[in-house]
């Protein structure tokens, strides 16, 4: 598989692997086995709410439900790297997929995008899926063709917990 092979099917679900918007982090950790790294920040209640595992980072409630808010894949490193559905396995791909690569890609799966303006300014322009909301991020800087670094989705909505 490429990294291609990944990135569309994340487009077309907003999922990768057993990491989806809304899905408690106890469960994706049990699909994909308890490799997650997390950050020095912490919810209100006591608990980490960031989360990593090779490339692929969560975001989770600030709360006790650790529900998965956000899921980040970075792309701008010269090997990215992350869990498979098989535990404990990492996929590894060279970094930096390129614009006209994965506009073709994406079309190829036929899956429709458009330009998220948002997140387009000098030296960085975005796409975003409509049917997953997952934005594609791309960088400029010192190149001829942006190159990706980052694909992302996030929910919009606040949940009740608790």
């Amino acid at each position: 598989m490429t990294v291609l092979g990944t990135l569309i099917p994340f487009a077309q679900t907003g999922r990768i692997s057993a990491a989806r918007i809304g899905a408690q982090l106890k469960d994706v950790t049990g699909a994909l086995g308890e490799s997650w790294a997390h950050g020095s920040s912490t919810g209100a209640d006591g608990l980490p709410y960031l989360y990593a595992d090779g490339s692929l980072e969560v975001a989770t409630c600030q709360a006790h439900c650790q529900v998965i808010e956000s899921i980040v894949i970075q792309t701008d490193l010269p090997a990215m790297e992350w869990p498979t559905r098989e535990p404990g396995r990492m996929d590894t791909f060279p970094g930096y997929p390129a614009y006209g690569d994965v506009l073709r890609a994406l079309g190829e799966a036929g899956c429709r995008w458009e330009e998220y303006g948002p997140l387009a300014f000098e030296g960085q322009c975005a796409i975003r899926v409509p049917a997953s909301d997952v934005i594609f991020v791309f960088t400029a800087e010192n190149e001829e063709e942006p190159l990706l670094c980052s694909a992302s989705v996030a929910e919009h909505r606040p949940h009740a917990c608790g």
